[in-house]
Formats: structure tokens, sequence, C-alpha cells
């Protein structure tokens, strides 16, 4: 019979996963005197007295150890341990920073450092640690997982694709990496590429709410109207309480212009999620679609709530904030009105300045540089440009200002040209365009910024336009700055569609131009605003699920008394749409090249 005798580090090993502390520091105190030298001793007396809370007294030990073991990366993340138990984070996120540099493929190590610093909020040195550490651990499915997440939490969904992109194979059957992958892809614009990633991950999990919920706002954008409401009904089936499923299911039948029925649905999320941003905006924009301005106004004005999405500007003060002509009137008052969102919603709602001109105000705008020029046309505004200094009595944004006057679909100022071009560069621009004199001049825009989350079924390929660009009696201009991506889907001659954008410098160019065009046809972005804005004949080409300032049915605009509306239904192709424009262009071409500008 033969026994084994445990080692002295065994028994103090096993007394410590016992929890047997008094007997681990005996038998540790015995194994100091005996080995005085040995750095394994030491680093075990440590973690006994760390145990006891003596976390003073571990740290002598852990230092002994090290200074005994100089490459010990246990004896380093001991150390950390002891400083962090003596309330020093920063200490203990060097020793392990120093683990990791003794250690670079040890992913634990890396884990443990970004775990310490994100807790210390030491965000700066967060991102390099996690990229050392995964550069180190290719495959380590923690720190790449943890890399991808800082990227997604902070919004910064271009550099997170790639890392997401080599993390989903490390385990396909990750649903949450699928849906972040979608994400990521959805924020980046690759709409198409997303929806098969939430596709994947409904696969392998059909009651994943959450990638019901993100497939259904995919989808719509994608002109899949049908698909969005049944992936969105879905998510409310798994969960009929889910605030943002149900807010997704409003959504879906908004762009289904299921109006009263998303009305619904979009109360329920915010009575389950009172504090629900995007679904109030949801809310307001389908109550100012449905015409229903008085309330739509109301609810909008708490769009400043979705703080991610909408800022006031640095110079806001709440008690300068104007209430509208009943409680503070303005004559006499100077009074700064100041953009919050795109071009084409400060060209529709500038009209508002001459409005507070009528009751007495003088109006400054803070206002995108690029418009300055163009809103200063209007007599007597002025914008804010470098080194000019602005004192006011009250300060509104733009579209806080509807609110208050109450506009409706009725009593809308509708007063146009309020807009002009420069007398000067109109004329330029007449002599440049000239030699088309005796031809109906068409401007023409088919593709907005990809950015905008209903792009896809705003925009209209160039080849919609063919039948227009071939017209006998026609002369075609491009007002297209951008250069439309897939939608520029076929070659056109250049004197049949003259492009003339490349000479714009600002918006008094483009205005200019436009002022010697006998017509605008365009999809809904900044140019038709612009043009409306300046009288001109616009015929607008609309998406099925169109901009609230258009509200439905109606072939003209409450906004623009020269613009006609084309709508598109749900399950009309582009091409169908575009064939009534042509008729439409066909007839009144002679009317129009007589400047008769009719809209019926």
């Amino acid at each position: 019979m033969s026994f084994v005798v445990a080692s002295l580090e065994d028994r103090i090993d096993q007394a410590l996963s016992m929890g047997a502390m008094e007997q681990a520091l005996q038998l540790v105190a015995s194994a100091e005197q005996q080995q005085p030298n040995n750095p394994a001793v030491q680093h075990r007396y440590g973690l006994v007295l760390l145990r006891l809370n003596r976390a003073h007294e571990a740290f002598a030990k852990f230092s002994a150890a090290i200074r005994m073991n100089p490459l010990s990366v246990e004896t380093r993340m001991a150390l950390a341990q002891a400083y962090m138990a003596m309330n020093d984070g920063w200490s203990a996120a060097a020793w392990v920073s120093d683990a990791c540099r003794v250690a670079p493929n040890n992913p634990a190590v890396w884990a443990q450092l970004v775990q310490l610093l994100a807790a210390q909020k030491r965000d700066s040195e967060l991102e390099p640690a996690l990229r050392s550490g995964t550069a180190a651990n290719p495959t380590s499915k923690v720190l790449v997982e943890a890399l991808a997440e800082f990227y997604l939490n902070r919004k910064r969904y271009a550099e997170g694709l790639p890392v997401y992109e080599g993390l989903v194979p490390m385990d396909p059957s990750d649903t949450k990496n699928l849906l972040h992958l979608g994400f990521c892809l959805e924020h980046t614009h690759r709409l198409e590429d997303s929806v098969a990633q939430y596709r994947k991950s409904i696969d392998i999990n059909p009651n994943f709410l959450e990638a019901h919920v993100d497939l259904a706002g995919v989808l719509w954008r994608l002109a899949d109207y049908e698909g969005s409401l049944h992936h969105a009904r879905r998510a409310v089936e798994i969960d009929p309480n889910h605030p943002y499923a149900v807010r997704i299911l409003g959504t879906a039948l908004l762009h289904l212009n299921r109006l009263d029925e998303a009305e619904v649905e979009l109360r329920r999320a915010l009575a389950l999620k009172p504090d629900f941003p995007i679904a109030i905006i949801d809310l307001a924009l389908l109550l100012l679609l449905a015409g229903k301005f008085e309330e739509g106004w109301q609810v909008y004005e708490r769009r400043w709530t979705d703080t991610d999405r909408m800022n006031r500007p640095a110079f806001f003060r709440a008690e300068l904030e104007w209430q509208g002509p009943a409680k503070q009137p303005v004559k006499g008052k100077r009074i700064v009105i100041y953009a919050e969102q795109g071009l084409g919603d400060v060209i529709n709602f500038i009209r508002y300045a001459k409005v507070l001109q009528d009751d007495g105000a003088t109006v400054y705008c803070v206002i995108q540089p690029e418009l300055v020029p163009l809103v200063e046309s209007m007599p007597g505004v002025v914008g804010l440009k470098p080194n000019l200094n602005i004192e006011a009595d009250y300060h509104v944004a733009l579209l806080e200002l509807p609110l208050h006057y109450r506009t409706n679909a009725e009593n809308a100022p509708r007063e146009t040209p309020y807009l002009h071009a420069p007398a000067g560069k109109a004329a330029e621009w007449k002599e440049k365009m000239s030699r088309w004199d005796g031809k109906l001049k068409v401007g023409i825009a088919w593709a907005g910024h990809y950015i905008h989350a209903n792009h896809h079924n705003r925009c209209m390929p160039l080849s919609g336009f063919k039948d227009i660009i071939e017209m006998p009696g026609v002369q075609c201009f491009s007002l297209q700055k951008s250069g439309g991506e897939r939608y520029t889907d076929m070659a056109v001659d250049e004197e049949q569609l003259v492009d003339f954008t490349g000479d714009w410098k600002d918006f008094t160019d483009s205005s200019a131009m436009i002022d010697n065009l006998d017509l605008v046809i365009s999809i809904d972005s900044a140019v038709i605003h612009l043009a409306a804005a300046m009288g001109k004949p616009t015929w607008v080409v609309l998406p099925p699920n169109p901009d609230w300032r258009w509200l439905l049915e109606r072939e003209d605009s409450p906004w623009y008394p020269t613009m006609k509306l084309f709508r598109r239904g749900h399950s009309e192709p582009k091409a169908v749409q575009m064939a009534r424009v042509v008729t439409q262009l066909r007839a009144q071409k002679k009317m129009l090249l007589a400047g008769q500008a009719a809209l019926v």
C-alpha cells in the first residue's frame, strides 16, 4: 500500500477552495518560514490575506512575489485585485495592462483590462485596448464581440461593420450578433444586406422579437410594405405590450397610409412608454399627414425629447424662446428664427419670416450658410454670417412657427414667390440658356440623398424620365446635384440633358437657373421646395408613403399654389406613375411654354 502525501502548496490551495481561511493562514505562514524565497508561497500568502480582507498586507506579499518572479502574469492580476480592494482602480488597470504586455496572447487578461477601463469610463484608452487585444487574439469571440459592441453602442456603425463581419462566422448561430450585424448594415445604408441578416436570425429563433422589429423597420424602406406589416404584427404577437413592437406596428400601418389603425397603435405605444421620443415624432407626423394640424403641431412640439436627433442651438435660452403672438406680441421686437432640420424644411418654412414681419418684428435667421444669400432675397431678412453679431429679444425654432400661428391646410401662408434669384445672376443664366429659347425648358431631379430613410421609395430611375428627355420641343436640364447612384441607370446625350450643376456655387446659382426654367419635375427633395417657393410650375413625383406635408389623395399642395402632385399607389410600378406625368406634359406643353403655368 502506498500513500500520496499532498504538498504544502496543494494543502493551501485546498484550504482556500474550502473557505477554511484560518487553516490556510496557518499553512502559508508555515510555508513562508520553510521557503521564504519561494514566489508561489508569497503569492498564496497574498491570496489568503486578500480573502481575509487584509488588502494592504496582501499587497506586500504580492509585491514580494513579483520581485522573485518578474514575469508572473498571475501575480500581476493578483496585484490588480489588491489595488481594487484598496479602491485604487487606476493602479489595478495599470497592473492588468502590464499583464497584457507580458502575455499578449491571453484573451482573459485583455478581457479583464477592458472591463476595468469600461468601469472607470476611460473611453480614450478602451478602444486602443480592444483593438490591441483583438489583434493579438483574433479568434477570441469574447474580445472581438467586445470591440464590436464598443462601436455599436457609440453608433459608429461603419467601424463596427467589419468587426461584426468577422465575428459572426465564429458562431453563426449567435442570433444577437446576427442582429447587430444587420443593424450595422442598415445604418451604413446596405438595406438589402441587413434584411438578409435579420432573416437569418429569425430562421434560427422564430420568436426573436428584436429581429422582427428591426426587419419591419427596413422592409418598408425597400417598398415591401406588406412584409413590414407582417413582421410588425409578429413582434406584437410575441409580446403584445412591448412598446417597440407596438410602435413598429403603428409605423408599418402608417407607411401603408392606414392612418386610423396606425394612430391607435402609436398612442398605445406611448401609453406603454410615455417618454418614447421616436413614437412621439411618428404620432405627430401621422396627425399632420391626416390633416389633424392642431393636435399634430402640439405633439410635434415634443420632438425635443429626442435628444439623439434633435438639438437646440448653442445660443438657446429657454427664457428667450418665443411663445407665440398671443403670449408675446412681436411688434417692435427682434426675433431670431433658427433652422433645426434639412434644407428643404428651411426653404418651406422660411415663409414665416414674412408673417413675423407683418406682425411688426425684425427678423434674423440662423440657417445653413449655403442658404443665407437666397433667404436674404426676402426683404428685410438678415441671415447670420461670420463676424455678424445679432442681439435679439426672442428666438424660435423654425418648425415651431406653424404651431404658434395655428396653421392648417386652409390658412397656411401660400403667397409665392417669397424667394427670388438675384437679378444679376438670373440675367447671366438667361444668357447662358438662351440657345434653347423656343423650347420648353424643364428641370428634372430623380434622386435624393441616400441617408434619407425614405430614399429608395422617393427616388425615380433616370430611365423613368426618358420620354420627357426625348420629347420633341422639350429641353431638359439636370437639377441633380449628386450622382444619383444606381438611379442614374441610363446614359443620356449631354445635348438632351444639359447639366450645369457643376457651375452652381451656392443656392443663388441654382435659383437663378431655375428662374429661367418653364417647369420643374422632380422627386420630393429640396429642389422642389426651391422651385415652388420661387413660384415656378413644379410637378412632384411622390412615393406611396409621402411626407406629411403633401397630405393624402389631393393633387395640389396647401403650401405652394404652383405645385402639382403625382402620387403612386403602393402596388403601382414607377413606370406607370411616370407615364401619367408624360401624358400631362404632352397635354400642357404649349400652355407651359406660353408661361400660363396651369396646374389642372
